[in-house]
């Protein structure tokens, strides 16, 4: 039986464990053994009550020496610790991964800070939800990409064992060089997200916000559920991913202002520009929706 760690017992660590110990109920599928750590003994007790975890641990050293393999769950900006943490206490071979939204960072610190001898493959899920470990579930990876970046100590065996275990997930592995991810996630989540704070920012400083707010309907709700995010896990994207944010940001905000000055030329009888931006706008989602691997 495989020993893995899971650090960061939040959503998507929650997730993991579940969906881990749920498809190693299957005699087709190798079973793993988990142990959770975290810093907040209230999580781990409660992972371990909600089956997410085989054991809890709240010593991170030794629950590292004891494990094959290492998936860090926590906000990118944690994860530079808690590589020179467990650094020195990690055995020869473990595949050590993590489930952040940014790459280009955590694979510049696992180079920096890993032995020569750990298998390091950055790891993103693209699922994902509002809430902690409350919200976990065993089938929040099922149908999703899930992005590999192997690092240059990766051997082909560690990574056809990721990919293995993504899989067992019931989610589907892609390769991905890490500054490729970056750009293209900053486009589909990260400025989504910033947008989403924005229009609330704009309508909590307006003087008629209780009369809004009762006005509020699905198409808000839709719209800013991005916004009820964990803070620290946005503020560590940002940062961690600030120059393809600031790009996309830019492309973003010209696009805003080309239709701003579509809507103010436009004649109120009706203008077959403004109708045809929002119907190409249709269109290309619908395209871009589809396109996804199912």
């Amino acid at each position: 039986m495989q020993k893995m760690l899971i650090i960061g017992l939040g959503l998507i660590g929650g997730s993991l464990g579940l969906a881990l110990r749920l498809a190693g109920k299957n005699g087709d599928i190798p079973s793993f053994e988990i142990t959770g750590y975290d810093r907040s003994a209230e999580r781990l007790q409660k992972a371990a009550q909600m089956g997410a975890i085989d054991h809890a641990s709240d010593a991170l050293i030794a629950a590292v020496q004891d494990t094959h393999s290492v998936m860090l769950a926590t906000p990118a900006l944690a994860v530079p610790q808690i590589l020179r943490e467990i650094a020195p206490f990690l055995r020869a071979g473990t595949i050590v991964t993590d489930t952040a939204s940014t790459k280009a960072a955590i694979m510049r610190w696992a180079e920096e800070l890993l032995p020569a001898n750990i298998s390091f493959i950055g790891g993103h899920p693209m699922a994902g939800a509002t809430g902690s470990l409350e919200a976990a579930r065993a089938d929040l990876f099922h149908h999703a990409t899930y992005c590999l970046t192997p690092g240059t100590a990766a051997n082909s065996q560690a990574i056809e064992k990721l990919h293995q275990i993504v899989q067992m997930l019931g989610a589907t592995p892609l390769l991905i060089d890490a500054a490729t991810h970056d750009r293209c996630v900053a486009a589909i989540s990260h400025v989504p997200f910033l947008a989403s704070v924005a229009l609330v920012e704009m309508l909590t400083n307006d003087p008629q916000i209780e009369l809004i707010s009762k006005l509020a309907s699905s198409g808000f709700r839709d719209t800013t559920r991005l916004a009820a995010g964990d803070p620290t896990m946005y503020h560590d994207i940002s940062l961690t991913n600030r120059e393809a944010i600031l790009s996309w940001l830019d492309a973003y905000s010209e696009q805003l202002q080309a239709l701003r000055q579509l809507l103010a030329a436009a004649d109120e009888a009706g203008d077959a520009r403004l109708k045809r931006f929002f119907e190409q706008a249709r269109q290309q989602r619908q395209n871009i929706i589809s396109a996804k691997t199912p």
